[in-house]
């Protein structure tokens, strides 16, 4: 009986070439670096994607972008087996200015709330867009956040600390 297959061990080299067989599949022209750091669940891995064909990898309002990340992070869960990573891709910097503008947007909504004292809740955004907001407001002496509601129902209210 032939042992087990040896599962190959999540690291930048192997998340690197996970990236470039994606990229080749899709038939387009990139460069990609990787970078690996401590997350809160085990490694994370930045993932900058630098391409001529960018708008397409991107898609309409991100979705293409979501779903490489999505699609990169079941294929490395797979053929590791291990789930304890994170995964983030940007492309030409996409997602970085989306960050930067919900950090802006997170502050001018905070010194509206501790201005007039009440709440303001915020909907419609991705988990990882609450998460950006979260953590731009978590060292804020006049404000707190919370995401409130389950699943696609989930919010995030901004509210005047106690």
């Amino acid at each position: 009986m032939a042992a087990p297959a040896k599962k190959p061990k999540l690291d930048e080299n192997f998340v690197a070439e996970q990236v470039r067989q994606i990229i080749e599949a899709l038939g387009v022209s990139a460069t990609a670096e990787v970078e690996k750091e401590k997350g809160e669940r085990g490694p994370a891995f930045n993932i900058n994607i630098s391409s001529e064909d960018s708008s397409l990898l991107i898609g309409k309002y991100g979705t293409n972008l979501e779903s490489l990340q999505f699609i990169l992070a079941v294929r490395l869960k797979t053929q590791t087996g291990d789930d304890n990573f994170e995964v983030y891709v940007d492309i030409d910097g996409f997602r970085r200015q989306k960050e930067e503008k919900l950090k802006k947007m997170a502050v001018s909504i905070a010194q509206d709330v501790a201005a007039r004292g009440k709440p303001e809740p915020l909907y419609n955004l991705k988990a990882y867009e609450r998460r950006v907001i979260h953590m731009a407001l978590q060292d804020n002496p006049e404000v707190t956040t919370e995401s409130v509601g389950e699943g696609p129902e989930r919010y995030l209210v901004i509210k005047p600390r106690a």
